[in-house]
């Protein structure tokens, strides 16, 4: 097979396919044409939708944020969403729709709930990031959101979304006032609340230190050295009782020494009376006699009874056995006292592990309220002063950055770039045609169809004759560059 041969043996050239499409030129012009009067149709009969815009900032607050530190962004994005959602609720966008005056052919032609749905596909938030990024991507540092609605009629549009930022404002002041105050309330509630069971604990407290009085931790140690001096004076009482017993012990045994020594007045007298007792049997009581022993008897009793009288020191001695046993009495009471208080003091070191345990628990359980109080506490004065400046509008708020626009240019349809795909899409849905008519149908196209489908080269070419100035262009063409692959084989085959 020569080269000529060769080459006419692939499928389609390009000029064939340039041809092809020539050919069913009508297959593509008239979509195209379709196409184009279809967008240029529906671009001057679709409603265009005007879209107003304006931008509201979230400002930190005004004050040190040690008072009251700024809120993340997190929450900026979920105040944000509260309030689209309160906005966006039935009642509000009714009001909206009646104050507004828009949708008057909608509600006739659709169910309210429709037309609600459609409101809210109408209104956009849009959260804005510190580096410019809109959209979910910006949540993470959101500083500022675009709000728009989108409307047919362009002042309308400018009123509703006019209205929807003066909405956003009162309803996020509303939600921080509300917010801030019912924080304040319900954490001077808390604070009055830990207050009364601290109060509440010191008197558990008190009444513990009362009923183990001396058993208390720093109590014992005094005790115990209490305890010791009184085991010390009870001793000492002891020592002193003993020797005040040996001293009355000595006393008694010298005064009855005293008093069993023998009288010589006795032994007198006794003479004297048996001496009157012989001479007053014998004679009569006027005998001289008689009467001398009388006086006798009489003397000698009265000697017995100065004998009788106590001796001399012997009243001292009877004075100090009986301040003795006044002392040893005293010292008993006294002792009675002490041990009293030993034993007491000993009762309290014996309770002192459980007023240990009952006190610690306490103060633990107050160490604790304590600490709770105080972190409260602080939370109440912050909560207060944020409440005051959300009060003031000092606090974190929305402050509009770009009022709500004017739109003077619709945002849809966008006429131009509606014609041009009418039209490109006419352009390619007539290409898609021809090209699966020709797949579909398969004709024959060109020599190298031929030679593949024969498995032999023709022997000659026969052109198709068509009338007019475009076929002997075509086939000029055709026969030149068939010439210009044959002056090409050689010098290829000169280089080999």
């Amino acid at each position: 097979m020569s080269e000529e041969a060769t080459s006419n043996a692939s499928v389609i050239s390009p000029l064939e396919i340039f041809a092809i499409f020539y050919r069913r030129r009508w297959w593509i012009v008239l979509p195209a044409l379709v196409g184009t009067a279809l967008a240029v149709a529906a671009a001057l009969l679709m409603t265009p939708a005007y879209r107003s815009q304006a931008t509201l900032l979230i400002d930190a607050p005004q004050i040190p944020t040690t008072f009251a530190p700024a809120q993340t962004a997190n929450y900026a994005n979920e105040s944000v969403g509260k309030i689209r959602q309160q906005i966006m609720s039935c009642a509000s966008l009714t009001k909206l729709i009646h104050e507004a005056g828009i949708y008057a052919r909608e509600q006739d032609e659709m169910s309210f709930d429709d037309l609600l749905a459609m409101m809210r596909k109408s209104i956009t938030v849009d959260l804005v990031s510190a580096t410019g990024r809109q959209g979910p991507g910006a949540a993470n540092d959101t500083i500022a959101f675009d709000l728009s609605f989108t409307y047919s009629d362009r002042t309308a549009a400018h009123a509703v979304a006019d209205r929807l930022v003066t909405m956003f404002l009162a309803e996020d002041k509303r939600l921080r006032t509300e917010k801030a105050a019912s924080t304040a309330a319900f954490l001077t509630r808390r604070v009055d609340e830990l207050r009364g069971q601290m109060v509440e604990l010191e008197g558990k407290r008190r009444e513990v230190e009362s009923r183990y009085a001396g058993a208390l931790p720093d109590q014992v140690a005094l005790s115990a050295q209490s305890g010791s001096a009184l085991r010390a004076e009870v001793s000492r009482m002891d020592a002193e009782t003993q020797g005040l017993l040996q001293q009355n012990s000595l006393l008694a045994t010298r005064s009855e020494e005293i008093a069993a020594a023998p009288k010589p007045e006795f032994e007198a007298l006794n003479r004297a009376e048996e001496r009157l007792a012989q001479l007053s049997a014998i004679y009569s009581d006027s005998y001289p006699d008689v009467v001398a022993a009388r006086a006798a008897v009489s003397r000698q009793r009265q000697n017995v009874l100065r004998a009788t009288a106590p001796p001399p020191g012997s009243g001292a001695v009877a004075s100090a056995m009986e301040a003795a046993q006044s002392r040893i009495a005293s010292l008993a009471a006294r002792r009675g006292e002490l041990v009293g208080s030993i034993s007491h003091m000993e009762r309290m070191t014996a309770m002192a592990p459980q007023a240990t345990y009952e006190l610690n628990n306490l103060e633990r359980d107050y160490d604790n309220l304590k600490r709770q109080y105080q972190d409260v506490r602080d939370k109440q004065m912050e909560a207060q002063v944020t409440a005051n400046l959300q009060a003031e509008d000092k606090g974190e708020r929305f402050s509009v950055v770009n009022a709500a626009s004017m739109p003077s240019d619709p945002i849809r349809p966008k006429r131009m770039q509606l014609v041009a795909a009418g039209l490109f899409g006419g352009l390619a849905l007539g290409f898609v045609m021809v090209v699966v008519w020709e797949v579909l149908a398969g004709p024959i196209h060109g020599v190298g169809a031929v030679t593949r489908l024969m498995n032999a080269t023709p022997l000659a070419v026969v052109p198709v004759l068509t009338p007019g100035l475009t076929a002997p262009l075509f086939e000029r063409f055709r026969r030149y560059m068939q010439k210009g692959r044959r002056r090409s084989y050689p010098r290829r085959a000169g280089a080999r």
